[in-house]
């Protein structure tokens, strides 16, 4: 979890930063990424500031992640390794026609994943995988629907036989439509549990064998496509029982 993130997802410390801002206190660069975070979310900020005890509401925990997230994505702005790939993908992005907050939304969603998308220590931040999930940016950002298109009947007339291939054309459409149905966006955990759940789940043991399969190789398909990074295709193979980790 990037530390930006982490410090601020303690509503205390969100709650007396937003305090110190409102008194004209000096702030740390952190600091000033959550209050700048604040600013473009009034909103969300104000309802973190009507919190009265140590319970949050649902509302109140959304507006927390919300704002922490988007001041962890400002942060990574002036991060050595990251503000360049942090860069290229927000232009890549407002290329295409992304506001402002819409970029703000994607680079934060990455963070969030490397946050709590898979089984790893939360103490910890995986830079590595950031910076390649930012370098995914501009090749997704650049994705039409003629491209996904071509991406899809590549793919399925890679098939060896009329079964391989239903079985390809079927997953691939509704990995497609579960991960990408308001554009095109990194593939995540929760996109494909959703796959498995909708497509493989109680199915016969030979079919659920055949749509994993079908998945791994739509998985590498887009790696070679460089939709996707190495480290996204191992950790999602991994969660389909199909090798890397």
């Amino acid at each position: 979890m990037h530390p930006v993130l982490a410090r601020f997802l303690t509503a205390d410390v969100a709650k007396e930063t937003l305090r110190k801002q409102q008194a004209g206190d000096s702030l740390s660069p952190e600091e000033q990424s959550f209050t700048e975070a604040a600013r473009a979310h009034p909103r969300q900020a104000a309802i973190l500031m009507d919190v009265g005890g140590r319970a949050l509401s649902s509302d109140a925990q959304a507006a927390l992640v919300l704002l922490a997230a988007h001041a962890s994505a400002r942060a990574i702005l002036d991060d050595p390794e990251l503000a360049e790939p942090a860069r290229k993908a927000r232009a890549a992005l407002a290329e295409e026609g992304a506001s402002e907050e819409e970029t703000d939304a994607f680079i934060a969603s990455i963070l969030l994943e490397e946050a709590f998308g898979y089984e790893q220590d939360v103490d910890t931040f995986d830079r590595e995988y950031v910076k390649e999930a930012l370098g995914e940016v501009p090749a997704l950002a650049g994705l039409t629907k003629e491209a996904v298109d071509a991406l899809f009947l590549g793919f399925v007339k890679g098939a060896a036989n009329d079964a391989e291939r239903k079985v390809r054309e079927g997953m691939a459409r509704a990995l497609f439509d579960i991960a990408w149905a308001e554009g095109p966006a990194p593939i995540n955990p929760e996109h494909i549990e959703a796959l498995l759940d909708a497509e493989v789940a109680d199915k016969p043991e030979e079919e659920q064998e055949a749509k994993i399969h079908a998945t791994a190789l739509l998985l590498q398909a887009l790696s070679r496509e460089g939709i996707m990074g190495p480290l996204r295709l191992s950790r999602l193979r991994a969660m389909l029982g199909e090798e890397d980790a």
